[in-house]
C-alpha cells in the first residue's frame, strides 16, 4: 500500500489468513485440526483428546509454555514407542545409551561366560559391568558380585585386604588418620538388646573393639565403623566396619575366593601403561619439581596421621 499500511486490520487480517489456509487445505484434501482452548492452568493433550491440569505434563525448556506437548502417560507412550521403533526394544536403547553395546553384544558376552557370573561362576550373570573412571565394560555379573565391586569401588587394594580379612589376617597399618570424636550420650534402648540377641555381646564390647581399632573399619582403615561384622556360617563376632566394607564383604558371600576372583578380575582390565612411557627419564628441572611435591605431600600426610 501507498501509506505503508496493511488494507486490513490485525483482527480482521487473521480472520481472512486463516479462512485462506483452510480453503487451500481443503483444495489439497487435508483437513485442519482445530485449536482446542483450555482453561488457565490446564493444557490439551493432542494424543488422548483430554485437557488437564498442567501438573499431568512434564517439562520442556524448549516450548513455549514450558512444558511438554504430551501429558506425562501419553509422553511415556510415545518416548516407548519410538525406542522399539528406532533401537528395536528399550533393553537395546538402555545398553546402547549406558555402554555403547547391543543387546547381541550382550547375548555373546554372556555365552563366552557359560552364561554364569564372570566372578563367582555360581549363578547366571544379568548385569553389565563396567569401569566407571573409563567407561569400558569389563563383563556380565550377577546382582551380589555387581553390588560388590560397587561397595569396595573398584578399589584393588581394598579387596586384597578384604580377602585377607576374611582369612583371619587382618592388615594393622602403621600410620591411621584419627577420626573426627565419636558423639557420647545415651545408648538407644534397644540397642544392647539387639546386640545380645544377634551376636552374644555388649555395647561396652563394641566399644571395646572399635576403640582398639582406632576408631575406625578394620578393613579400610579409612572411615568410622558402623557395624559388627559377624561369620554368617559360624556366628563368631569379627571386627567393627564401615557400612561399604562390612556389605560388600557380604556381597561376595564371605568368601575369599569369591574376593580375589573379582580382584583378578577387576585388575585384569585395567589399562596397561605403554612400555615407552615407562623408560622415559624426566629432565632434572622436571626430577626437582617432583622432588619437590613428593617433600610437601609426605609432610602433609606426616602432620595428618598418628602412629598406632
Amino acid at each position: 500500500m501507498a501509506d505503508g499500511r496493511a488494507r486490513y486490520c490485525k483482527v480482521c487480517f487473521g480472520v481472512r489468513s486463516k479462512q485462506s489456509y483452510r480453503k487451500r487445505r481443503a483444495e489439497q484434501g487435508r483437513t485442519v485440526k482445530e485449536r482446542i482452548e483450555a482453561l488457565p492452568g490446564h493444557k490439551y493433550c493432542p494424543r488422548c483428546a483430554q485437557v488437564m491440569p498442567v501438573a499431568d505434563f512434564g517439562r520442556n525448556r524448549s516450548s513455549g509454555d514450558g512444558l511438554s506437548g504430551y501429558c506425562k502417560v501419553c509422553h511415556a507412550q510415545v518416548m516407548l514407542a519410538n525406542k522399539i521403533k528406532n533401537h528395536g526394544s528399550e533393553r537395546n536403547y538402555l545398553l546402547k545409551y549406558r555402554y555403547g553395546i547391543t543387546e547381541d553384544d550382550f547375548g555373546r558376552m554372556l555365552a563366552r561366560q557359560g552364561g554364569l557370573c564372570a566372578i563367582c561362576r555360581a549363578v547366571p550373570g544379568a548385569f553389565v559391568d563396567h569401569c566407571h573412571r573409563t567407561g569400558q565394560v569389563r563383563g556380565v555379573l550377577c546382582f551380589n558380585c555387581n553390588n560388590g565391586l560397587g561397595h569396595f569401588g573398584d578399589n584393588t587394594v581394598l579387596l586384597e585386604l578384604a580377602a585377607l580379612y576374611l582369612d583371619g589376617e587382618v592388615f594393622r597399618p602403621e600410620f591411621v588418620v584419627p577420626p573426627p570424636p565419636r558423639r557420647g550420650g545415651d545408648v538407644a534402648p534397644g540397642r544392647s538388646h539387639h546386640l545380645a540377641r544377634r551376636y552374644n555381646v555388649r555395647h561396652e564390647d563394641v566399644e571395646r573393639m572399635i576403640a582398639d581399632q582406632h576408631g575406625l573399619c578394620a578393613v579400610c582403615w579409612d572411615r568410622p565403623p558402623e557395624h559388627v561384622d559377624h561369620c554368617h556360617r559360624t556366628g563368631e563376632v569379627r571386627f567393627a566396619l564401615c557400612l561399604p566394607c562390612n556389605t560388600g564383604i557380604g556381597q561376595f558371600r564371605d568368601d575369599p575366593g569369591v574376593v580375589r576372583r573379582a580382584l583378578a578380575y577387576v585388575e585384569a582390565a585395567l589399562p596397561v601403561q605403554a612400555e615407552e612411557y615407562m623408560d622415559l627419564e624426566p629432565s632434572p628441572r622436571e626430577s626437582a619439581r617432583l622432588d619437590r611435591a613428593d617433600e610437601e605431600a609426605r609432610s602433609e600426610f606426616y602432620s595428618r596421621v598418628v602412629r598406632v
